[in-house]
């Protein structure tokens, strides 16, 4: 009775919030659509991950900034006759923008990595809970490597993706829409050969990834 009590004594710890939180079943992000599945996976964290990107849009912004601060300070305070007096502005705005860029970094990673670690052991409990629930006969049949292997470096892919992955493909688009916005507005011709390549450098990359796809589900099976 002691024992079935200490079980019961703290249902809002943070694994059983992790575990149960909104009573997803994750069964329900399974999805043709593999966009769609990672975002039902997502259920209970959307808005902290949304955050997270929009943190790490203000540090590309910041440090999008440190560029065009360094052109500003090399053509317009330099052959300025008051350098002397602008200098302290353009450091303390040097100093302001690498404090915003790291702060939101700082924010933008910890927010990433709450989402990730959360996603990541609800998904642990719920393989733990089922194989509990998995006869005898299919244990027997397994190999025991491959059910530790779905069980640690497919779900730690899983961590790395909502932690690294998807907040780095954020960030460049970020980085990318700023750059292209001020090169068109310095030089509209200059901005639009500087994205002749892009269409290329996309099929090439979808090409490559769906080739690997491919292979990793061979070594998979």
């Amino acid at each position: 009775m002691d024992d079935g009590k200490r079980k019961t004594a703290n249902p809002q710890s943070p694994s059983n919030m992790s575990t149960t939180m909104d009573n997803y079943d994750l069964k329900e992000t399974l999805s043709e659509n593999k966009i769609r599945g990672l975002w039902r996976m997502m259920t209970g964290y959307h808005k902290i991950y949304l955050l997270a990107t929009i943190a790490v849009g203000i540090a590309a912004v910041a440090r999008a900034g440190t560029s065009y601060l360094i052109g500003f300070f090399v053509d317009s305070v330099l052959p300025s006759p008051n350098v002397l007096s602008l200098l302290p502005w353009v450091a303390a705005s040097f100093i302001g923008l690498a404090l915003i860029q790291g702060s939101f970094t700082f924010l933008g990673g910890r927010m990433a990595a709450r989402t990730a670690e959360g996603i990541t052991q609800r998904l642990r409990n719920y393989i733990y809970d089922q194989l509990q629930r998995l006869s005898f006969t299919y244990h027997d049949r397994m190999q025991t490597g491959e059910l530790l292997s779905r069980s640690t470096s497919d779900v730690d892919t899983l961590r790395r993706l909502f932690a690294d992955q998807l907040i780095g493909i954020g960030r460049i688009g970020l980085l990318f829409i700023i750059s292209f916005l001020a090169l068109v507005y310095l030089n509209l011709e200059l901005a639009l050969y500087s994205v002749v390549i892009i269409p290329v450098v996309i099929g090439m990359s979808i090409f490559f990834f769906r080739k690997m796809e491919v292979a990793y589900e061979v070594y998979q099976s």
